[in-house]
């Protein structure tokens, strides 16, 4: 094995997370975009591109299926399962769909799904709809929340009637997203965007030992699932 260092894997992670968030029908599209980033990480590794996803994939599938698990002897079958979904993840909208499934079982396993094992269990994760689906990705992707700061403190200088409080945790979102393909073009799902949003928002508290007020925390995602379900709608 060459050299998949710990870096290369968490990049690779966020590859497959951001796989994840794709529209099925923007998968050629998404794959055009993010081709640099997989030839770099593969450049990196001293691999070819193919043999590259071969070797490391396995180790991927593990710290996923680890971390929604709360564990570190992940169940085995579970990350054989996500590995043969995420092996041919790309190939086509039909695999991209199971794989999206694949990933969505495995953030419903017991471990993060409870409430309890959530990362920020007493702030906000408590009101987060979703089974911890972007927690990991949150944390292996390196956010700047500078920028979030930046965002909110523009935000809160506009006139009081003008304010939309969902923005800057939106626009934040999906600059982290380009951040991390070197993309100018962003392939998200509204829900995914919308979710993890608030994710990143709750990880930023937490780091920054920041207390909002809860009442504030659930009207902001209250509000946040109210856009994802007009959108789905």
């Amino acid at each position: 094995m060459k050299n998949l260092s710990s870096e290369i894997i968490k990049r690779l992670i966020t590859y497959y997370y951001l796989l994840s968030f794709c529209p099925s029908d923007q998968l050629d599209d998404f794959k055009r975009s993010i081709a640099p980033m997989c030839m770099e990480l593969a450049s990196q590794a001293g691999l070819k591109e193919k043999d590259f996803f071969v070797q490391a994939l396995p180790e991927v599938c593990l710290r996923i299926v680890a971390f929604q698990q709360a564990t570190r002897e992940p169940d085995p079958e579970q990350i054989t399962a996500l590995i043969e979904a995420a092996r041919n993840a790309d190939k086509n909208s039909d695999t991209l769909t199971a794989f999206k499934a694949q990933m969505s079982h495995v953030a419903a396993l017991p471990g993060r799904a409870k409430p309890e094992n959530r990362l920020h269990r007493n702030k906000g994760c408590r009101y987060c709809a979703a089974a911890c689906r972007y927690g990991y990705f949150t944390l292996v992707s390196d956010p700047q929340f500078s920028l979030l700061q930046e965002l909110f403190v523009a935000e809160a200088s506009k006139p009081a009637a003008s304010q939309t409080p969902l923005m800057p945790a939106y626009i934040f979102a999906v600059n982290h997203l380009l951040r991390i393909a070197g993309s100018q073009e962003g392939f998200c799902e509204p829900v995914h965007a919308a979710n993890l949003a608030y994710c990143l928002l709750m990880l930023s508290m937490a780091k920054s030992r920041m207390a909002f007020p809860d009442s504030q925390v659930r009207i902001f995602q209250s509000a946040n699932q109210e856009f994802i379900r007009r959108q789905a709608g």
